[in-house]
């Protein structure tokens, strides 16, 4: 999660954010988790100025907003839509983002090397960030290719952060659900509820013959 601000703007680290206008659509999820990773870091609630999802870009770049809130690696989308230069404030919140999600249903191997896959294919990625440009593009015509490289380099230092990819803990576990339901105001599920306890690993140990793409 990051607040996306215009290249010369004072704004640089994330208490800088702090009762900041920002843009986005009334009870709209992405600023409620915006909102939810300021006040982990006990940083003072933004100020929210009504605008559609797609016109934050704009009122940022007219001033009407000093801030767009939306994950870093959204940044060229948001520059190209502003027509300025834009950068991203990153609010680091240490719990689980991405992830693989299997059914009660799907048996445990199954899950386990569909995990392993994932895991695979984000190593390679880093390793090769043109792999699947093709695809993609084929898939999704209206994509920027440059746009698409640059979002996922800006979106690493999210995904590799020193603890091996698959990765995923009990009490990391625990803290991610706490954080989600204190910042839509819900009732924190049960743990077991939501994973496995045989997917578990040990803090910075990789699982062995398994993975999952959880951060």
């Amino acid at each position: 999660m990051a607040g996306l601000v215009a290249a010369d703007a004072s704004l640089s680290e994330s208490a800088d954010l702090g009762g900041r206008r920002v843009g986005g659509p009334p009870g709209g999820r992405l600023l409620t988790e915006y909102r939810a990773c300021l006040a982990r870091h006990g940083i003072a609630d933004p100020v929210e100025v009504t605008c559609a999802y797609d016109d934050a870009p704009a009122a940022l770049a007219r001033g009407d907003i000093d801030v767009v809130p939306d994950f870093a690696d959204l940044l060229p989308r948001v520059r190209r839509q502003a027509r300025i230069e834009v950068r991203a404030v990153r609010i680091g919140v240490d719990v689980y983002a991405t992830g693989l999600v299997a059914g009660d249903h799907v048996p445990a191997e199954r899950v386990a090397r569909m995990r392993a896959a994932v895991a695979a294919a984000v190593e390679r990625q880093r390793q090769a960030p043109m792999t699947g440009l093709d695809a993609l593009r084929r898939r999704y015509p209206a994509v920027d290719p440059d746009e698409a490289v640059e979002g996922w380099s800006l979106a690493q230092p999210a995904i590799f952060t020193g603890v091996p990819v698959g990765t995923m803990e009990p009490q990391r576990w625990r803290t991610t659900l706490a954080h989600y339901a204190a910042g839509h105001g819900l009732h924190v599920p049960d743990p077991v509820a939501v994973f496995r306890a045989e997917f578990a690993t040990e803090a910075g140990r990789a699982p062995v013959g398994r993975a999952t793409a959880d951060r």
